[in-house]
């Protein structure tokens, strides 16, 4: 396992638990509790978690964890959600995608959906983002034109936000948008 997969895994048993402990780490990362520490303090390093005597806790930080630490959190649902909105998705749209797991969710289906293909440089819808997840997700698409309204970006929410992300959005008409909260 590489550093990046331990320190996610980690992330991981955080955005479920709310703590880890060292042993934990150890025990099912199988690694020495040396290196553990050793994740542990990178990670409080970026603050991305808070370090406890033998472990750490989210903290304050549990409401700001970027999006892929959540996107578990009622999948199902969201997979539901995404599947009506797709519905309402005609090819030669243009549409809106915020940021968030949901609308995450929307374009992976978006880039799978047959009638939404078509001969390279012919694209058969128009996504205007704001999150920089959706946008590489969808730009190796070629049947998708995928607009970035540009801005300051959160790293935890992986979006682009500020009065950039306001000038572009009043030029710009959409057919349907989706936002989440």
């Amino acid at each position: 396992m590489t550093r990046t997969d331990r320190l996610t895994a980690i992330l991981d048993i955080l955005a479920k638990t709310g703590q880890v402990e060292v042993e934990e780490i150890v025990s099912q990362l199988a690694v020495s509790p040396a290196t553990a520490r050793r994740d542990l303090d990178s990670l409080a390093k970026r603050r991305l978690l808070t370090r406890t005597r033998g472990g750490a806790t989210i903290g304050a930080l549990a409401y700001d964890l970027p999006g892929r630490y959540n996107r578990d959190d009622h999948a199902e649902a969201k997979e539901q959600i995404a599947q009506a909105a797709s519905a309402l998705i005609s090819p030669g749209a243009v549409i809106g995608l915020c940021g968030g797991t949901t609308s995450t969710a929307l374009a992976q289906i978006l880039a799978t959906r047959e009638d939404l293909n078509a001969p390279a440089n012919q694209s058969t819808l128009t996504v205007v983002t704001n999150a920089i997840n959706i946008a590489s997700q969808l730009a190796v698409r070629p049947n998708i034109k995928v607009m970035v309204t540009g801005g300051i970006l959160n790293p935890r929410s992986y979006e682009l936000v500020g009065p950039y992300t306001d000038i572009i959005m009043q030029k710009v008409v959409l057919d349907i948008a989706f936002i989440g909260v």
